[in-house]
């Protein structure tokens, strides 16, 4: 080990920024109107943690594996496993456990969310063992983590994730999927440090970021329309959103990954703070006021 083991060095290993993410876990109980029901709010943010320990965990094991490449990389080399920060047994250890105790909240809460849990890592171990060397059903794994973040939530409501909320979120998963691969293709276009970049075309990932994006709006527009009408006048505020992400996407300067971008522009973080205010003011104005 090169450095003294400290426990800002196993935060970073954990990459505690990409928890982040784990707000998907919230979108179910906050547009099923069930958001102040208490004993459904805990059960969630239990779940939500569960996420994030076990998503720790899934990085943990990504960088075990890709060591080798990260150490080419940029930018990865710095990670505590590639530079010899963190030793690969005590890496293990550290994974193992965040796995027992994330998988262990959410059994506690219910079966069906361990399953989701559970179904989440064995996406994953596939992505980093084989299915990421494979051109868009990589993007696809990366996608369905977003999309199980929305489910594992919805087994704590009534009515689950309606067929609406589930075609936005698919949509908008794969919208960041290919684009942060756009970026990527964009700062490492050899494939050096990841094979499937090698595959790609820079065309194709315009062409399907600006599918996904439109078919967002999309289904975000008709779902609100349809099931929760006073949230069209959020439709605008999330156009900017997905409008202002595109333009970091395109910046060819950015390795678009979904969470770096959204943390180092300071209007697309206070854009999604005021559409996150709207949407609770507008479904519980009444229980707010």
């Amino acid at each position: 080990m090169k450095k003294r083991l400290s426990l800002r060095i196993i935060l970073r290993q954990m990459r505690i920024k990409g928890w982040l993410k784990n707000l998907f876990v919230f979108f179910a109980i906050i547009f099923s109107l069930e958001l102040f029901n208490w004993t459904k709010l805990i059960q969630t943010v239990i779940l939500s943690l569960s996420f994030c320990l076990v998503s720790s965990a899934v990085y943990i094991f990504n960088d075990i594996n890709d060591a080798e490449n990260d150490r080419k990389h940029a930018v990865k080399k710095n990670r505590p496993i590639a530079s010899g920060q963190i030793s690969i047994p005590f890496a293990c250890i550290l994974m193992i456990c965040l796995m027992a105790a994330g998988l262990g909240l959410a059994l506690w809460v219910n079966f069906p969310s361990f399953l989701i849990l559970l179904s989440y890592v064995v996406i994953n171990i596939l992505y980093s063992k084989w299915l990421k060397t494979k051109a868009v059903i990589d993007c696809f794994c990366i996608a369905a983590g977003f999309v199980l973040r929305v489910m594992i939530g919805g087994t704590v409501v009534t009515d689950g994730v309606s067929s609406w909320m589930f075609l936005t979120v698919v949509s908008l998963s794969l919208f960041m999927a290919f684009g942060k691969r756009r970026g990527e293709l964009c700062s490492y276009g050899t494939g050096e440090t990841r094979e499937v970049l090698a595959m790609l075309d820079m065309n194709f990932l315009n062409g399907i970021i600006f599918m996904c994006a439109g078919l967002t709006m999309a289904f975000y527009s008709l779902w609100t329309i349809s099931q929760r009408p006073v949230l069209v006048y959020t439709v605008p505020v999330v156009l900017f959103i997905v409008i202002r992400y595109l333009m970091l996407v395109f910046n060819n300067h950015s390795e678009s990954d979904p969470t770096t971008l959204i943390l180092s522009d300071k209007t697309l973080i206070a854009s999604c703070g005021i559409c996150a205010f709207m949407i609770v003011v507008l479904l519980y104005k009444t229980q707010i006021f």
